[in-house]
C-alpha cells in the first residue's frame, strides 16, 4: 500500500449555474507552503483577452483511496468562484506593469518557472510511478529471515554451508531451494550440504532492492 501526500494545490473554480471545473494547479511550494483561505482571491489576466478575479470559497483536504490497489491519496482541493470589483482595471495596470519589468525582462525567473512546470505531476504520475513499481515486486514472498540469508550467501558467495550462514538450517536452505532462490551442491570433507544462490536468487534480491527503493 502507498500513502501519497500531494504537494499540489488544486484549484476548482465554480460556475454561475453551479458545475465545477479544475481550473489550475500550483504546487506548495510554488505557493509559500500555505494553503489560500477563505476571502484568499485569484487572479486571472490573459494576455489580449482579459482579466478575472475569483474568491476563495471554500477549502477541501482530499482523501482518497483506491480499494483495488490499497494506495491512499490527500490533496487539498481549493474552490474559488468569480467577482467583479470597481478596482479591477486599476489592479490589473499595476499587475501587467510589475509582469513586464520584473518578469518577462527576467531570464533567470523565466527558467526557474519552465522547471517548476516541468515537476508538476498530478495523481496519474503517482498511480503510473506505483504500476511500475508493481512490476519490480518481490514473486517469491520470503520473509525477514530468508531474506537475510539470501543476501548474506549473495554478499558472501564462499560461504555455502549452514554452520558459516548467520540464521541458517536445513529446513530453511529447503524451503529456499523449493521456491528456486538456492540450489543443493555435494557435501563437502566435513559432511555438509553445500548451497548456492542460483541466477533466480539473485534476481529477487535485485527485486527486493528495486521495489524498496523506488524512486517516486
Amino acid at each position: 500500500m502507498s500513502i501519497i501526500v500531494d504537494d499540489k494545490i488544486y484549484f476548482i473554480q465554480r460556475q454561475k449555474h453551479g458545475s465545477f471545473y479544475l481550473d489550475a494547479t500550483f504546487s506548495l511550494s510554488d505557493l509559500g507552503g500555505t494553503v489560500p483561505g477563505f476571502g484568499d482571491r485569484y487572479a486571472l489576466a490573459i494576455h489580449k483577452s482579459g482579466t478575472a478575479i475569483a474568491e476563495v470559497v471554500g477549502r477541501y483536504f482530499m482523501r482518497h483511496i483506491d480499494e483495488k490497489t490499497g494506495n491512499e491519496w490527500y490533496a487539498w482541493f481549493i474552490v474559488v468562484q468569480e467577482v467583479s470589483l470597481r478596482e479591477q482595471d486599476d489592479l490589473f495596470r499595476i499587475f501587467s506593469t510589475v509582469y513586464k519589468e520584473d518578469i518577462r525582462g527576467n531570464p533567470v525567473k523565466q527558467k526557474r518557472a519552465a522547471k517548476r512546470e516541468s515537476e508538476e505531476k498530478g495523481f496519474e504520475y503517482w498511480e503510473e510511478q506505483d504500476r511500475q513499481r508493481e512490476k519490480h515486486a518481490p514473486i517469491h514472498g520470503l520473509d525477514a529471515r530468508e531474506e537475510r540469508i539470501l543476501r548474506f550467501m549473495v554478499a558472501h558467495p564462499d560461504y555455502l554451508t549452514t554452520d558459516l550462514i548467520p540464521q541458517a538450517g536445513d529446513k530453511t536452505m529447503e524451503t529456499l531451494a523449493r521456491v528456486g532462490v538456492v540450489r543443493a551442491g555435494a557435501k563437502n570433507a566435513s559432511g555438509r550440504r553445500e548451497w548456492f544462490v542460483t541466477d533466480e536468487g539473485r534476481a529477487e534480491v535485485k527485486r527486493m532492492d528495486t521495489y524498496r527503493d523506488w524512486k517516486f
